[in-house]
């Protein structure tokens, strides 16, 4: 989500508008399935689950359909039982930019709020079969950071794949540069065909991926240990554990599951151990961790 210029990684996976503002998205009817390589699908295939992934997805599609892509985003967004409406939603990976730590924020102000206002929240929270969503990402509103940070950004038009699966919703969108030329309806209808085979694949990865072993999870873990005994923040035992699992790259409802907690307790838990840790956000508390401690713990002078 980055390009040259002022902060163009730190844009959001879409255009924020005001919701009641809907002629910017339009529906994109289904076509006749696209023709997928053996090779290419078999590559993909064998990827899955591993960090490899979404790199190899992102440059199938852009050789595939969309050469100007510049960028990739998959977000799972979970309704609430027996509703519609979400109450949630996680990063599953990113792709391309040229910016990872200022996406990595952005993201971050999305999942921690400003989902709310993605104009993409009424198909979400409709979706049943899955669909494609154009969004010409105009008119952005600047009334929160993450908007703010996306109207400074190069991100303009996008496409957003979207396929449901129990309580969740996954999307896969496409970023071209702000400027560069629209879709065709020929690019548009190609990349509907091809939802039928990305979504499903997109629902595996993250199956495999929350199982897939992290051989670095260890030396992570012991690392955010040390720094939280030198650095003398008082954790409790639950806002100590939300970051352990959140440094193991767990989503909100993964953890909320097995602490037995609700996805909004989690996020408070969350909110206050970054808080005692003087880090704003995931991102930040990824870099606290391997930053080297100036101030000694008492027993260490």
């Amino acid at each position: 989500m980055t390009a040259p210029g002022p902060s163009p990684a730190r844009t959001p996976p879409r255009a924020r508008h005001d919701r009641r503002r809907r002629p910017f998205a339009k529906m994109v009817s289904k076509m006749s399935p696209a023709h997928i390589s053996l090779n290419s699908a078999g590559d993909l295939v064998a990827s899955l689950g591993s960090p490899q992934f979404p790199a190899r997805l992102w440059a199938w599609l852009r050789e595939t359909v969309d050469p100007q892509s510049h960028y990739s985003v998959a977000t799972r967004y979970r309704r609430g039982a027996g509703s519609q409406a979400v109450d949630s939603v996680d990063v599953l990976f990113f792709a391309g930019g040229d910016d990872p730590g200022g996406t990595r924020h952005a993201l971050d102000l999305y999942t921690q709020g400003d989902w709310r206002n993605d104009t993409l929240l009424p198909h979400i929270e409709r979706v049943t079969d899955s669909q494609l969503v154009f969004s010409c990402n105009e008119d952005i509103d600047t009334a929160t950071e993450y908007g703010r940070q996306f109207a400074l950004g190069e991100l303009g038009e996008d496409c957003t794949l979207l396929g449901s699966e129990r309580d969740y919703v996954y999307a896969f969108s496409l970023f071209r540069r702000r400027g560069q030329p629209s879709y065709t309806l020929a690019e548009l209808s190609l990349l509907r065909q091809l939802g039928d085979f990305v979504l499903p694949l997109l629902i595996q990865h993250a199956r495999l991926a929350r199982l897939a072993p992290r051989p670095d999870d260890g030396a992570l873990l012991q690392r955010f240990e040390q720094r939280l005994a030198a650095s003398g923040a008082a954790l409790s035992q639950r806002e100590r554990l939300v970051c352990r699992a959140v440094l193991q790259g767990r989503p909100v409802p993964q953890i909320a599951a097995t602490l037995e907690l609700k996805p909004s307790s989690v996020r408070t838990y969350l909110g206050r151990a970054l808080a005692k840790l003087g880090v704003a956000n995931r991102a930040g508390l990824f870099a606290w961790c391997v930053t080297e401690d100036d101030t000694p713990a008492d027993g260490a002078r």
